[in-house]
């Protein structure tokens, strides 16, 4: 398994900027989007990048895919990106990132406060289940065929703050939870909320992850 995505990141930044960038493990590539209020020039844009960052990591010999969990197998333990948060969370939840090969689209839903934001996840709750089943593309799992459509689902509950958030009641009973939880040491901090649904921590939007990708670099190689 390739941990070669800081080389494919930075041949891709010369196209794409800040648009592209590491993730916490060294075999996974983050790419985002500007905002965008057309479905189209949304689309436009996905495609756009992952065609450059393609094209980087064939410069290397790799190959991207998209998945929610690792296709070929899993190496243990996850070689995690340097950077203090990352090496905080190591230290915080050990076997939980030695594991931690699961990857994500999230999209960002544009808000005008937090407020706005919580009660959107509110009304959101329910089709959670239709939105996940949606959205599944995990079924492997160390080499093997799990029997679930989303295998990424299985193992992401084991993280403290993850799953379906739960109802709001208001903005102050969000940051009490928040507070709590962090005090509690289940986040390092709101970063660190895995929510299905959540407000973002740094852009004004409401965050929707969904289980089907992010990128994982592969070396080309026949399947074993």
């Amino acid at each position: 398994m390739s941990t070669e995505a800081d080389k494919v990141v930075a041949s891709a930044a010369a196209e794409l900027g800040d648009r592209v960038t590491t993730e916490i493990t060294r075999y996974q590539i983050e790419v985002r989007t500007d905002p965008h209020t057309s479905l189209t020039d949304l689309a436009d844009q996905l495609r756009e990048t992952r065609d450059a960052v393609a094209r980087a990591a064939a410069g290397f010999g790799l190959r991207i895919i998209s998945s929610g969990t690792p296709v070929l197998g899993q190496h243990m333990p996850t070689p995690i990106s340097p950077g203090p948060r990352y090496a905080q969370s190591l230290a915080r939840f050990r076997a939980l990132d030695d594991e931690q090969s699961a990857c994500a689209c999230h999209v960002h839903i544009g808000v005008p406060d937090e407020t706005t934001a919580l009660l959107l996840s509110n009304h959101l709750r329910p089709w959670l289940p239709v939105l996940i089943a949606l959205t599944a593309n995990s079924p492997y799992w160390n080499a093997q065929d799990t029997g679930y459509a989303s295998w990424r689902t299985m193992t992401w509950c084991r993280w403290p703050v993850a799953g379906p958030p739960p109802y709001f009641e208001s903005r102050a009973h969000f940051q009490d939870l928040v507070d709590s939880l962090t005090h509690a040491g289940a986040l390092i901090d709101r970063g660190g909320l895995y929510w299905d649904i959540r407000p973002s921590h740094h852009v004004p939007t409401l965050e929707v992850p969904d289980r089907r990708r992010r990128a994982h670099r592969r070396r080309h190689r026949a399947a074993r």
